[in-house]
């Protein structure tokens, strides 16, 4: 359910959001909702890379290539399917990344009930 959470709005609001909106919706996902931190960090990295993954395949085919394969070569990569694998890492760990410390910080503000002391 999270990971569809985060890559539907995700989705939306890269349309008019800058792109560093794709930490900011992780955060707050794993701020509201509780999970374990592996679970937070794995749905976070998976929902923004398959994300950036998609929408750059669509941005490369419907070029056939060109764009994609021209920036490739600016940074020195031999294709422009490498550009967007590189492209869906590093994305996928902004989200990945935000998403675990979105349930950080909410384990910081919301913590475990208090234990009884035991003599």
């Amino acid at each position: 359910m999270n990971f569809l959470i985060i890559l539907l709005v995700t989705a939306l609001l890269q349309i008019v959001a800058p792109w560093w909106v794709v930490a900011i919706v992780p955060f707050l996902v794993f701020l509201i909702r509780q999970t374990n931190a592996s679970n937070a960090f794995w749905t976070g990295f998976a929902a923004i890379a398959l994300l950036w993954m998609a929408y750059g395949f669509y941005l490369h085919f419907l070029s056939d290539g060109a764009m994609s394969d021209r920036i490739a070569g600016i940074f020195s990569l031999p294709n422009g399917i490498v550009l967007l694998l590189i492209s869906a890492l590093v994305g996928g760990l902004t989200g990945g990344l935000a998403g675990l410390s979105g349930l950080l910080v909410r384990k910081i503000f919301i913590s475990a009930p208090p234990r009884g002391i035991s003599l």
